[in-house]
Order: C-alpha cells, then structure tokens, then sequence
C-alpha cells in the first residue's frame, strides 16, 4: 500500500493531467492509490460527491467514501454537463473508509447552471451528482459530509473533511454579513405605482439581534436572482421593518416575489399573489412574519400590518399564496372561460393529491406540467417537470406519491439523446409500446431557441438519468405557426398523446395531407396509431405518423376551440380527445369527437369546476372507467405553479357522460369492463374475476400486475362474459396496489380492460387450489378441460408454446381498451 499523500499526486489520465489529492479521514483511515489488499471493499454506491469548487484555477471534485471498508474506484467516471467534461479515476485507485479523493483536470472546466455527475465504471450507472442554477459555485461542500446537503463554503476544504455548515451569504468586505438570515421574513408587497412605495415589499425581523441584508438578491415571478434595491438602507433592525423596492416590476395581474442569500439558490422567503390581489393597497401578512396572506384595503409599510388587517379585507382572486419555499410562480396571464361552457361533469371541489413540496429538485421547485395515467395500471401515473425531470407516481390513499421502487423515489432526469442538454418537458404520454413520449418546446441550456420535439424514454432503463431511444424534431415542419425567437421558446408543444388508428379508421378520420380517408398503410412504421402534439401558442392539436427511424409526417392539424392549449388526452371510455386550457382560458377544458366529414370537432366544453383554483393548471390525466365507483372516476390537474407547496389536485368525472355517436360509422361493440371481488385480497388468497363486453367464443389471460403473474386462461362464453372463481394470488406478491388486466390471448400485449386490485401481506402459506372458471367454454389443450387453470404448475416449455415468449417476459406495458 502507498502511504496517505499529504499533497497531491499527478497522475495521466489520456491526454490530460489528474491531480488525485488523497486524504487520511480519520488519522486512523488512509486513502491509497493502489492494489486492493481485502476482500472487505465498499460497494459503488458508497461513493458520494463531497466538495465542488468552479472557480476556474482549476476547478475540481472531491469525492468521499461514507462506508466502513476500502473502495475500489478504478475507472470511476467524473463529467461536467455543459462543456461534456469528464474525468476518469486511474486503475489501481482505492479509497479508505471516510477518506476523499480530489479528482481536477485543466481540461475539466464548469459553468453557471452546470451539473457535475459521479458514473460507475461502466460509464451509465448514475451514483451521485449535483446540480445548481445560473450562477457560478464557487465552493460548496456537503455538510454533514457524505450524506448533507450542499452548503457554500466560505474556505474551501479541499482533501479535507468539510467543516460544519459554513454561511452561504457573501465573503466578508464582499457586500454584507447575512448571519440572522433566518429571522427575516417578507411581510407585504405591493403591485401599486403609486410613489414612494412603487412595486415595494417589507421584510420583518423576528429575532433580536439586526441583520445586514445587502448581501441578498431577488426575483420576481420569471428573473433571475439580482442584486436588492435599497433606498431605505440594508439593515433589518431587530423586530423592525425594512422596506425595498423590487428590482424587476411586479405585475398588477399575479407575480410573486423571491428573496434569496448571496448564494442565489438558498430561499429566505417568497410570495406569490394572483389578479389584482396585491392592489389597491397590499398583500399583506396577517398577523406579522407568521400569519396567512390577505390583500388589505390599506397599506402599512415600515410598520405593523396589525391595523390594516383590521380593517377592510379585498376576497383574493385565489385561496392561499406562495408561503411555501417550494411554490414556483403565482398564476399569471388569466383570460376568459370559453363561450358556451357547461358544468363541469363532476365534483365542483377538487382536493389536493400530492404531499407539500414533493416535486422539489436542486434545479427548481415543482414545475410539474404534464400527466399520464399509465393504461394498463390504474394506480401508475407518469409526471414530467418542465424542468428535464420525470417521475413514477402510485396511489397511496388519496395521494399520488413518488415510486419508492426501481431508483424512481425522487424521479428521474430526462437528457437529449447525445446525453446532454435540458429537455423542457412539458407533455408526456405512455405510447402502445409501453414506452414513455416527451413533448419539448426548447433545451432550457439554450432556452431562447424553439425546439419542437418528441422524445422516447425507456421507463426500465436502470440509474437515475433515462437518455431517449428516438427523437423526432417537428420545429421546422411547424415554421409555419412557430417563430424562432425567444418568446415562442416558451409558446410550443405542452401536451401529447396517442389515439389508435382502430378508432380513426372507424370514424372516418380524414387524412388532410391526403384529403382522404385516413389510411394506416400509407405510413408504414408509424406503428398502430397517431400521436396528438397539443400546440399551446394557437390551441391546435397536430397529429403525427411517428416512425421507427425518427422520420415523421403530420396527418392533420385540429383547432380545439381554445385560444391556447396546455394539455390533452386520449379517452378511450368516451372515444374522445380531450383538449385542456390552463388560466389562459380559466381551465375551460372542450371534448373533441369525429364529424360525419371525417373532421374532429368540438362536442362538448366544460367550464372548470367552480371550487378548483384558477391556477396555471397545465397537467390533466383522466382514470380508466375500469376504476369507476358509484359513477365516478379520478380526474387529475397538475399546477404547474404549485400554489401553497401542492401541484396535484383531484377531483371526479361521471362515467357516463351522455355522449352521442360520432363519424360515418360509429363502432357497435361494447366496452370491455373487468372486476375482482373481492378486491382487496391477502397474499395467497383469491378473488373472482369477472368480465363482459368481450368477443363471443375468444380465449382471454388474466394477468396480476405489476410483476406479470398470469392468474389463468379463459374462453369468453356467447354473449362476451367470463368469470374466473377462486383466483390464486401468489403468497410471494409485494402487499400494495396492485393491477388485474383482461387481454385477448391471440394478442396478450394489447390489454383490454383493468380492474385495481390491494393485496395485504400473508399470514401462512397458501393450500393450492386451482382457480374454477364459470359462464366460459374450456379450450381443448393439453390443460384440463376447466376453461382455465392457474398457470404456475405448467412446465416453463409448455407456457411459451402456448402463450408466445411475449406474454411471459414483455418488458413494454400495452395501451389500454381502444375501439
């Protein structure tokens, strides 16, 4: 072994130079670079990024074994995301139990907005990284070390253990000393232009000590962190009042306010307000520093807001504020509902489904925009953040919460397909494949250039990041709508979602690029169906043959009836398109269906429901009938400003909307339906699957999900309907939420109904019986003549001759019931 180094050691790494300091931590700990001399060595996961510094000369990244056993770092990979730098940690590196390796380069060079990513040797698996905004890092070190969060460090602590938390304001002589931060707190803003209190906020001291603040920056609703505007001094005096003037000018229709420490990514305290709420008078805190937001008749700057929230109060354009550090903006931009609206179909008070603040990365705060239901599991749903994010949501109660399962428990990131790059991911939608299809409208590295774009992501892809299988880039073929200058950056695809050809063909659809009937063969490698683009800057659908190699064609170009659209979605209960406005048209939402000229048109618009915020709503995700109870079924909206720290909130829809017939030739068949009683099953007990509306004399499996689990084959009986008795649910399945599915067996990827399904843990192993079909014709095969049987004891040889590989081994989750 090679003694512990006291300075660094220059090692080549390619062509450039590795500077590897490694450092003793404990004095009883040595790192060492060199042959591993114990069977006793961490695992990958162990190493953690400790200390970053970007000041240039050069910058560098200290990493930090937290186990109790040496690691073996041979091969560890470094990269800097905007320059697409990397480091490779040379063979022969071990690190000591607690001790840090400082891995710098000259060719290693990061930036503002940057993010340093630690990889295993493999060059793919993700173990740590670290992300910040649009300033320079400086130094800043995990405290505590290893497992803390990143804090600024005042003196850098390079080779060395991090000291405790450092003061992330500025450097002394460098503008102020912020120490006290945590007693200020921002307590009335207003949006008025009347001097001397112009766009003004007042921070509150509620400690007893003053506090220099003019090391602190702000923002409003859309800037950057910027320096204060001070023109009544910079100290906060002790339980006193301190009045600034924004920096940026505050919107009398909704904005917010954000105050930041010198560091520009530590929060002090924000607020946001909507329509006129902060004016005429104020937005105020009542009581002082510590109570609910209220909009005052009177102002009370500099002094208590004690007598103003005695007097008159103005009701708020909307309920709460942005009291919470994690709200992103307040609602802005609001317009009128669509002419011609009726009551929303189903509960007029939604409430929220999400925990506060549980979207929140170090990138930004919830900035949720887009939703999916995942079609063939009810209790899945997918969400994407406009901010190259995605996550895994299960039903838990009456929370959607992040998935704790799989590396998905604070998400995943979402990359260009060169690695790199911040997709602004506004849309999601899961395709026939299984897979998951992302709208852009820009790269947020480059966010003043429109990038209209679908991308593909495995959603089994192991490690924290998912790079795209496919992109398609639809910005050229939308120059026609789709200015390249900043501001329609911000103006492009916000929703998609896929409809299967089945329906179109049966409707009639028209083929505007063709003025025929829409014909599946003439795209050959678009797959079974068009994905629908949700345009928001003119409220037009674009329906898009996606092919295999990334070519594309648009099909149609839809107008919704909205001015301007943030979200749709696919129904296959109602055979309809739903298209979703947020504030801009104060959350109208219309139901578009296929005329009798093979146009889609408006056939329905709904008003939002009169108890949900007016709130930048840009996600909707509707549940399968499958789920309905007492005639209603989940309707989601995410708010993409999460208002008061929540971004979900849910409500319900009726089942059966009253909806007519569409197209030339409306399609006769029934809806397949599928139910389990009972549904609430422990593990090694049974449950009665129970179907209808299938094709008369076809043979259907029974699937357990989410790890498939075959529960039995049955033949529909004449009229379409099957039972399956005393369904064995295997003593081994994970107690939760769990998935029923119904698919021909002709064509097991395709599911065609769904029931959810809680299975509690076992108490005793199981006896065995075999489940008992009833209302099905058994199909002759060398299974006994039951009409079904429980698939376990069939030999594995025997179950791919008859089921095909897919059903047993598809790692794709099908699209659900289509026409």
């Amino acid at each position: 072994m090679l003694k512990p180094l006291s300075r660094p050691l220059a090692l080549t790494v390619g062509s450039a130079v590795l500077l590897a300091g490694l450092f003793a931590v404990p004095a009883a700990a040595s790192a060492d670079v060199g042959s591993q001399e114990t069977s006793d060595v961490a695992a990958a996961t162990d190493l953690r990024i400790n200390e970053i510094e970007t000041d240039g000369s050069p910058d560098w990244v200290e990493v930090i074994n937290t186990s109790t056993q040496p690691l073996d770092a041979s091969g560890f990979v470094l990269t800097g995301r905007a320059n697409a730098v990397t480091i490779t940690l040379p063979s022969g590196t071990t690190i000591q139990p607690g001790a840090v390796y400082v891995a710098e380069s000259s060719t290693f060079k990061l930036k503002k907005g940057d993010k340093v990513s630690l990889l295993a040797s493999d060059g793919t698996t993700l173990l740590d990284s670290y992300e910040w905004g649009d300033f320079h890092l400086d130094t800043y070190g995990r405290v505590p070390n290893g497992t803390g969060e990143f804090v600024k460090q005042t003196t850098p602590s390079k080779g060395e253990l991090n000291p405790v938390a450092t003061d992330p304001g500025e450097e002394p002589g460098e503008g102020g000393d912020d120490t006290g931060w945590e007693s200020i707190k921002l307590n009335e803003v207003t949006s008025a232009n009347d001097d001397p209190t112009h766009d003004a906020y007042e921070l509150v001291n509620t400690g007893d000590t003053d506090v220099d603040v003019s090391s602190f920056l702000q923002a409003d609703s859309t800037s950057l962190p910027a320096a204060i505007e001070a023109p009544n001094g910079t100290v906060v005096p002790a339980h006193g009042y301190l009045v600034l003037l924004s920096n940026q000018g505050l919107s009398s229709g909704g904005d917010s306010v954000k105050v930041y420490r010198a560091d520009g990514s530590t929060i002090v305290d924000t607020v946001g307000w909507g329509n006129a709420d902060a004016q005429p008078g104020s937005w105020s805190r009542c009581a002082d520093a510590t109570g609910a937001w209220a909009h005052t008749a009177a102002s009370s700057f500099g002094a208590s807001n004690a007598t103003a929230c005695a007097g008159e109060i103005i009701p708020p354009s909307t309920p709460g504020g942005g009291e919470v550090s994690c709200q992103t903006e307040a609602p802005s931009g609001s317009g009128p509902a669509i002419t011609g609206g009726i009551a929303w179909p189903g509960s007029q008070n939604p409430v929220v489904s999400d925990n506060e603040c549980q979207f929140v990365t170090p990138v930004s705060g919830q900035d949720v925009s887009g939703l999916d239901i995942d079609p063939s599991a009810p209790d899945v749903m997918w969400a994407v953040k406009n901010k190259s994010h995605v996550y895994r949501l299960i039903k838990s109660g009456a929370l959607w919460v992040p998935d704790t399962t799989n590396g998905w428990s604070t998400g995943k990131d979402l990359v260009f397909p060169d690695g790199g790059g911040q997709p602004d991911s506004e849309g999601i939608t899961v395709g026939p494949d299984g897979l998951l299809y992302v709208t852009t409208e820009r790269d947020n590295a480059a966010s003043g250039v429109p990038l209209e774009s679908v991308l593909r992501f495995d959603p089994t892809e192991s490690g924290a990041v998912l790079h795209p299988t496919q992109q398609w880039v639809l910005t050229a073929d939308l120059a026609d709508v789709i200015d390249p200058v900043k501001a329609d950056s911000n103006l492009g695809f916000e929703g998609i979602t896929w409809v299967p050809d089945s329906y179109l063909t049966a409707n009639g659809f028209v083929d505007q690029s063709t003025t025929k009937a829409y014909d599946p063969k003439d795209y050959p490698g678009h797959g079974t169906g068009l994905f629908f683009g949700a345009l928001e800057k003119n409220g037009h659908l674009y329906a898009y043959a996606l092919k295999g190699d990334g070519t594309f064609q648009r099909v149609a170009s839809i107008d919704t009836g909205l001015p301007m659209i943030q979200e749709t979605q696919w129904d296959a209960d109602s055979q309809r398109i739903w298209a979703v406005a947020d504030n801009s048209s104060a959350g109208s939402t219309t139901l578009l269906k296929i005329d009798a000229n093979g146009a889609f048109v408006v056939d329905r618009i709904y008003n939002r429901p009169t108890g949900l915020p007016d709130y930048n709503n840009e996600g909707f995700a509707i549940a399968p009938s499958s789920t309905c109870v007492d005639g209603v079924k989940e309707v989601i909206r995410a708010d993409d400003g999460n208002n008061g720290g929540h971004s979900l909130w849910s409500g319900t829809i009726s089942c059966d909307l009253a909806l007519g017939p569409q197209g030339p030739n409306p399609p006769a068949e029934s809806t397949p339906t599928v139910t389990a009683t009972p549904s609430t099953v422990q593990a090694g007990g049974t449950t009665t699957v129970v179907a209808s509306g299938l094709e008369a004399d076809a043979e259907y499996t029974i699937v357990l999900r989410s790890e498939p689990v075959t529960l039995g084959l049955v033949v529909a009986d004449a009229d379409g309907a099957l039972t399956l008795r005393d369904a064995r649910i295997p003593a081994d399945t994970t107690a939760g939420a769990h998935t029923i599915t119904l698919a021909a067996a002709s064509d097991p990827s395709v599911v065609v109904a769904s029931t959810p399904i809680t299975v509690t843990a076992a108490a005793t192993a199981p006896s065995g019986t075999a489940p008992t079909p009833a209302n099905g014709v058994a199909k002759p095969s060398s299974l006994a003549s039951t009409g079904a049987q429980p698939l376990p004891v069939i030999a594995a040889g025997a179950l791919f001759l008859m089921l095909g590989a897919g059903l047993v081994v598809a790692r794709r989750r099908a699209r659900g019931a289509q026409a």
